[in-house]
């Protein structure tokens, strides 16, 4: 029964487990007041319900979103760390290559322009087939990467360019200065010329195939003084530890006629004037042979980032007859020892 006045009055049910119950009240309203205040409270109600789990789900996507970029940017650090740490160990092996019997075969460092320079004391034969031995300074500078690997400057390796690089197989050219030889280092020389240092230039051809390369080099020295040499070499390289690279190689050379007189021969006039001076000499025309066959072993030890530690030992051996005839030559093994350090920029 409805006993709420009609005009103050509604009626209200409440329900209880789906169906209206017995009990029924009045809910009060002035002309319909009451019903329009409720209405913006349900809504308020219903808005906070949702805000919740939609604030919830927000915070959620935001937390995995700075999870994943943490992971993002550890992943990307830890790829930068990885390439440093490779283009660290190419500039070893170059180096240790670069000092190796096929210093053509330098390998690249990723396109990045390296300069290296170093200082060491060299212990060698004053020339190949003395009993003598002199102790050298031995000045290093290595710069390769210029415009895309494609130029090098080294004190060893001269400056050259890479004509074609496809990789594992290159080839180019390069012109050095060097060579040379004073009389007054040597008693087997007193009384003939010194030998003027000049200037050579050749091409090479080069093949690697990690850890073995090989090269093909054909140089031609200048001057008044020209000849050619053929070398051939193959080195190995390793590394035992990452700090430390190895590099172990061989090499083999021929010269022309030209250049064994240059430094092994001995015209008439020049043995007459050393015979004068008290140093018997014949005069001697050898003819093109094999001149050398060697095998060095190239250390580089990295120390800190910068700077290393380089050791080189070597061993030759003349086994031309043209060279081994010579009255010049007194010994035909000699043995080569250096020791320096070496920065990287």
């Amino acid at each position: 029964m409805n006993n709420c006045p009609a005009k103050d009055k509604a009626l209200a049910s409440t329900t209880h487990r789906g169906g209206r119950s017995n009990d029924e009240r009045c809910v009060s309203f002035v002309n319909g007041a009451d019903l329009h205040q409720a209405a913006p409270r349900r809504d308020r109600h219903a808005l906070r319900s949702v805000a919740r789990p939609f604030g919830a789900f927000m915070l959620t996507i935001g937390l995995y979103g700075v999870s994943m970029a943490q992971q993002t940017d550890s992943a990307d650090s830890q790829i930068d760390e990885v390439e440093v740490t490779t283009r660290k160990q190419s500039a070893l092996d170059a180096e240790a290559i670069s000092l190796s019997d096929t210093p053509d075969a330098e390998p690249s460092v990723g396109g990045k322009t390296s300069i290296v320079v170093g200082l060491a004391a060299r212990v060698a034969p004053v020339y190949d087939g003395s009993n003598k031995n002199k102790v050298r300074p031995f000045p290093y500078i290595d710069i390769h990467g210029l415009f895309h690997d494609r130029v090098f400057i080294s004190d060893i390796r001269g400056l050259g360019v890479n004509i074609v690089d496809l990789g594992a197989f290159r080839a180019g050219m390069s012109i050095n200065y060097g060579g040379g030889r004073t009389s007054s280092d040597d008693p087997r020389l007193r009384g003939l010329p010194d030998i003027s240092s000049a200037v050579a230039v050749g091409g090479f051809m080069t093949y690697s195939l990690k850890p073995v390369a090989f090269e093909l080099k054909v140089q031609r020295e200048l001057g008044s003084q020209p000849a050619t040499e053929v070398q051939l070499g193959a080195s190995v390289g390793m590394a035992p530890t990452p700090r430390w690279h190895v590099s172990v190689g061989t090499q083999l050379n021929w010269h022309d006629s030209k250049f064994n007189q240059k430094y092994f021969g001995v015209t008439a006039a020049e043995a007459a004037q050393a015979t004068t001076e008290g140093n018997l000499l014949t005069a001697y025309a050898p003819k093109s042979s094999l001149g050398t066959v060697g095998m060095t072993a190239t250390s580089v030890y990295a120390m800190t980032e910068h700077w290393g530690l380089v050791t080189r030992l070597g061993f030759r051996d003349i086994i031309g007859s043209a060279e081994k005839d010579s009255p010049l030559t007194q010994r035909t093994f000699g043995v080569d020892f250096a020791l320096g350090a070496i920065y990287k920029f």
